[in-house]
């Protein structure tokens, strides 16, 4: 009987253990939390001295309107999105965090697309090399060129699980080779429109990433000639999301223009921005705080890709005293004044609109 009750004992024992084992076991197994690309970034990111003036950790807080377009990537229903912007707006930071993403939580094969292959190294050199250096969860995920390793040069990184090829539009070769997952076009303006006599460079790319049921298009550009401008092409074929605040003062939401941007007569330090509801002038903290609380909005029709429009008024990083200085600046020549209107307001130019000046005087 004795004997009996021990052996039921052990069987028990050894039911639990096993129990216990596979508990643990299915512990290991379980798939991580899903994290989205701006979480990621949140938790993981941190900005490098040589592009930051606030090197450290990166907060998608600090400029909102990046969440948005980052949790749009992470959206297994979009798989194009476009994004027309301004300079200083975060666009490069945006592009970088989906990298890192995929580097560290999300493994995939990605290509970026830069104008020119000098430029594609420049990439990797001024913005990839630093970030790879400086977020934790990347480090030694990606072998350092020099290491005489032949899976990882300047332009193309080995990683666990996938790849990072950086090319030229111009460049027919690195458009033709190895299926893509991710594919990111910047500064999509500055793209010849042939990569050789191969045809159209974002279409070649896009070919690449036809066996991935999850594959993303992200184009980014600042926009430029009024008919000619790629990025205002794809942009115009999407939902059109536009990015509004609300007014600290009376809560109407409204997305920010130049024209209500307000200042006296030869005074730019008296710039501030203009209610278009209340009439109520905010300065830097309060368009700021705005910024902080405000949303993408869908202003044109489903087409299933996403677009995104930001401009200078939106970025924490450029108080409105500078913009109108360039602004005044920039308005004394059509020429300067083009620039201006592309990589401020992230508006093409009209050549037919004479010296354009007085379009945008308040």
């Amino acid at each position: 009987m004795n004997y009996q009750l021990m052996n039921h004992t052990s069987n028990q024992d050894s039911q639990e253990s096993l129990r216990l084992l596979v508990r643990q076991a299915m512990q290991i197994l379980k798939a991580p939390p899903k994290l989205r690309i701006d979480q990621w970034a949140d938790q993981e990111r941190r900005l490098s001295s040589e592009s930051s003036a606030s090197p450290g950790r990166f907060y998608t807080s600090r400029a909102e309107y990046q969440r948005g377009i980052m949790k749009a990537v992470s959206d297994p229903s979009i798989r194009e999105l476009v994004v027309m912007a301004g300079a200083q707006v975060g666009k490069t930071e945006i592009l970088l965090n989906i990298i890192g993403y995929h580097i560290d939580y999300d493994s995939a094969p990605i290509l970026c697309l830069q104008p020119t292959l000098e430029m594609a190294q420049a990439f990797s050199k001024d913005r990839l090399a630093p970030m790879l250096r400086d977020t934790p969860a990347l480090k030694g995920k990606v072998k350092d060129p020099r290491s005489r390793d032949a899976n990882n040069t300047t332009t193309h990184k080995v990683f666990p699980g996938g790849h990072i090829t950086m090319v030229g539009s111009n460049s027919a070769a690195g458009l033709a080779s190895r299926p893509i997952r991710i594919i990111l076009a910047d500064e999509v303006d500055r793209f010849p429109a042939s990569a050789g006599t191969e045809g159209d460079p974002i279409s070649l790319a896009k070919k690449r990433s036809n066996t991935y049921w999850n594959r993303k298009i992200i184009m980014v550009s600042t926009p430029t000639n009024r008919g000619t401008s790629r990025i205002e092409a794809a942009y115009e074929e999407t939902d059109k999301r536009k990015f509004f605040v609300p007014c600290p003062h009376c809560e109407h939401e409204q997305h920010l223009v130049w024209a209500n941007v307000k200042w006296e007569k030869d005074k730019p330090e008296t710039a501030s921005y203009m209610c278009d509801s209340c009439g109520v002038l905010w300065d830097d903290n309060e368009r700021n705080k705005a910024v902080r609380q405000g949303k993408w909005v869908k202003t044109g029709d489903e087409t299933g890709i996403a677009g995104f429009h930001i401009n200078g008024i939106y970025s924490p990083w450029t108080p409105l005293v500078d913009a109108v200085k360039e602004f005044l600046s920039a308005k004394k020549m059509p020429e300067t004044l083009r620039v201006w209107t592309n990589v401020y307001l992230a508006e093409t130019w009209d050549d037919n609109q004479g010296d354009g000046a007085d379009d945008y005087d308040v």
